[in-house]
């Protein structure tokens, strides 16, 4: 399935703007894919108020967010820090009350469940779907809240044409006109290369594949490193990026394998130099709601292999190379094949890149603003 193109037209400047207040709770939070979702849609509206698309809404719009919250500057949207709490507490009833009857709109999966006027993004339903990821206590806060917001919020929204049918199998609610708004991936373009990644892992002059977000279980990092062994790639290492967070997802097993090299937490001038350099990311996810690191990847010229998980093969079938979740042989090949044909590799690189210019925050950013300006006027 070709991703579609979410862009609407340019919002006219006679159009009435709605008040809005952003659930800043994000800015609290260690970054991950919805946080990523965040900060990257924030910064898009800042950038359209401020080209003049949505100058009308310039002074309507805030960041709420608890006294904890880092420093997040933009040209034309403030963010107001309140209240006396951080996490659930804060985002169920002290944001709802700051936030004084605006429209509220949530980015980050969660809102305040006793309001009705808002917009929340709902990304996937990998607790219900895929619990060993997750902490105890994460899989019964998401478990619970996500449902009641779904059927209580005027509008959620999701990532997905596969996170809408899981959405409604997982949480029982009727997700079938729930919009789709699509990701965007432009923003690892938007910073310089950081090389000294290279230096410090080791790999200057070396090749290497590159396997993005390894912290959770979903991310199959056992397929990964089994296939890079199969592959006996001489001279050839795997990068690791990523650390699981003990509060979301539980303990992390460390992994010892000589060619392996465990970068942890990078930075996105780290990251894009990482992409690169790299012969291909690997990402045979066993779930995903849009999957983010693929089109990362194509922006910065880096081939990719994913699985057949379903959202993957929505977005990303035709511009990457595909194998069986959980087949290990398959995938070894494929790395053989990106490590020795370099027609292949240019090959997935024209068409990543063709692909990856689908996926803009700008389009993420106007999708959401009409949605706004609808939901105001109902």
């Amino acid at each position: 399935m070709q991703p579609r193109d979410t862009s609407p037209e340019p919002t006219e400047a006679s159009v009435a703007m709605p008040d809005i207040a952003i659930n800043g709770r994000f800015l609290t939070q260690s970054m991950a894919g919805v946080q990523r979702f965040a900060i990257e849609t924030v910064k898009a509206i800042d950038a359209l108020i401020d080209s003049g698309e949505y100058a009308a809404l310039k002074g309507h719009i805030e960041i709420v967010a608890p006294r904890t919250a880092r420093e997040f500057p933009l040209r034309h949207i403030p963010v107001r820090r309140c209240g006396r709490s951080e996490g659930y507490f804060w985002e169920q009833v002290e944001f709802p009350i700051h936030a004084g009857g605006r429209l509220l709109l949530n980015l980050c999966m969660l809102g305040p469940i006793a309001v009705r006027r808002q917009i929340v993004v709902v990304h996937d339903a990998t607790v219900r779907a895929f619990p060993a990821s997750f902490s105890r206590l994460f899989r019964a806060a998401y478990g619970f809240l996500i449902p009641q917001l779904c059927r209580r919020a005027d509008c959620a929204v999701t990532v997905s044409e596969f996170s809408r049918r899981e959405i409604g199998r997982w949480y029982g609610v009727d997700a079938g006109n729930m919009p789709i708004c699509f990701e965007g991936g432009d923003h690892i373009t938007a910073v310089e290369p950081d090389h000294s990644i290279m230096d410090r892992l080791g790999l200057r002059g070396r090749s290497y594949f590159l396997a993005v977000g390894v912290g959770s279980n979903n991310k199959n990092v056992e397929t990964v490193l089994a296939a890079f062994n199969r592959a006996d790639l001489p001279n050839t290492l795997l990068v690791l990026t990523g650390k699981r967070e003990a509060r979301v997802h539980g303990r992390q097993t460390e992994v010892t394998l000589p060619g392996v090299r465990t970068a942890g937490f990078v930075s996105d001038g780290e990251l894009r130099a990482l992409y690169a350099e790299a012969l291909g990311l690997v990402y045979p996810s066993r779930y995903e709601g849009f999957g983010l690191p693929p089109v990362e990847a194509m922006m910065c010229d880096c081939p990719v292999i994913i699985s057949d998980q379903p959202a993957l093969v929505e977005m990303y079938s035709g511009a990457a190379l595909q194998c069986g979740m959980d087949d290990v042989e398959e995938l070894a090949r494929l790395m053989r094949l990106l490590a020795e044909d370099p027609a292949q590799r240019a090959a997935l690189v024209a068409a990543g890149r063709s692909r990856a210019s689908r996926f803009t925050w700008r389009a993420t950013a106007r999708f959401l603003l009409d949605l706004s300006m609808e939901q105001v006027s109902r």
